[in-house]
């Protein structure tokens, strides 16, 4: 996908940095990069679409970004979070002030720096003469918090290509584990190393509920199929108990930790800063009339992206914007084995570290999509301090 992102550093040593962000949720995963995508930007483009009074915007030429974000299916309303803002219409420098101020109230004063002074109607070559434009600004800004505590504690992560560093994490064990109760629950687990687990944040008054996902998925080729599996899981979670037979023995499996299981999975923190070079100089609507030949040209495609995970909970401000020109050009389960009654049996002992590449995603109660996902499998989204 064509995009240049940084992380605060210089375009040129961004370059040897291992972390991205995409609007294609369908975007493969590469060996030792990490990949964030968020639907703040599908919601820009929605608006742009309506703005425009057509269900897609072609542009030309033609690129795979466009068609990604004009056949994306979602409910926008279950899945952005509570607080979401997303603005659209003709441009002006009084909307852009409107806009730059409550992206300084909600995010701060980078993502105020994004809304840059008004272009008004004029020339802008000797052939082309800017007519108006327009302006589409979508920002996420949510930072839900756990109900309960967990422990800090380093461990060593390990990449896709073999290296491993000492990182910071979090997690629970022991008494500890065994008191979590719902605050961590066990979706899913194939018994051949996919896991999926699910967090629920705490729930403020008149808030929409939400939560953290984590999925362990050996062999995941893009978000999208990671998306899909955990979202299968939600929809189908494992029993409160089961019983299990494993080398020879049977053992209780719940869908909650005990006493005898360990959870653990690092801090995720970055920022980033992406133009969108697929969609920055593209054409689209070209009409013939009186005024010669119109038509509109994206100018700016833009998202800023910060994302952090701790042991308190998370926090994600996303921001995407869109400014186009109006123009005038002349010239698993386990099989039944007559298993015991399952509250006699013990617990199976567990170890749910997520110490190697692994998909987190936050997500609206009731939504098909997340909010956030994350590929993690680069020191850059990492705490080593």
């Amino acid at each position: 996908m064509s995009q240049l992102c940084t992380n605060g550093q210089t375009p040129e040593a961004f370059l040897q940095t291992q972390v991205t962000a995409t609007l294609d949720p369908g975007e493969k995963i590469q060996k030792g990069l990490s990949l964030l995508w968020s639907p703040c930007g599908q919601a820009a483009w929605d608006k742009m679409r309506e703005f425009h009074k057509v269900k897609v915007i072609d542009l030309e030429p033609p690129t795979h970004l466009a068609d990604v974000l004009n056949n994306f299916q979602w409910d926008a309303a279950k899945t952005l979070p509570d607080g979401t803002v997303v603005y659209g219409g003709e441009d002006s420098e009084a909307r852009r002030a409107e806009i730059r101020e409550t992206l300084r109230k909600k995010v701060g004063a980078n993502a105020a720096a994004m809304i840059g002074p008004y272009l008004p109607p004029g020339r802008v070559d000797a052939n082309t003469v800017r007519l108006g434009s327009a302006i589409f600004v979508s920002c996420i800004s949510h930072s839900p918090r756990f109900p309960v505590g967990f422990a800090l504690k380093k461990s060593v992560f390990s990449f896709s290509n073999g290296q491993g560093t000492p990182v910071q994490g979090f997690g629970s064990e022991g008494p500890h584990a065994a008191n979590l109760g719902d605050a961590l629950e066990i979706i899913a687990d194939d018994f051949k190393g996919s896991v999926i687990l699910r967090l629920p944040f705490f729930v403020e008054a008149k808030s929409t509920p939400c939560f953290l996902t984590l999925a362990k998925i050996p062999g995941l080729t893009c978000l999208e199929d990671g998306i899909q599996r955990v979202r299968q899981a939600l929809k189908s979670p494992l029993p409160a108990d089961q019983a299990i037979k494993q080398n020879d023995k049977w053992w209780r499996y719940h869908n909650q930790l005990s006493a005898v299981d360990r959870f653990w999975m690092p801090k995720l923190k970055t920022t980033l800063s992406c133009d969108y070079g697929e969609l920055i100089g593209k054409e689209y609507l070209h009409q013939l009339g009186g005024l010669g030949i119109t038509y509109w040209k994206i100018r700016e495609a833009q998202q800023l992206l910060s994302f952090r995970l701790d042991e308190q909970g998370a926090m994600t401000q996303a921001v995407f914007k869109i400014v186009p020109d109006f123009l005038s050009s002349s010239g698993g389960g386990v099989a039944s084995l007559e298993a015991p009654k399952v509250e006699t049996l013990p617990f199976l002992p567990r170890v749910f570290s997520f110490d190697g590449p692994f998909l987190v995603a936050l997500w609206m109660k009731g939504a098909e999509w997340p909010y956030l996902a994350c590929w993690v499998d680069s020191e850059e989204v990492l705490i080593k301090k």
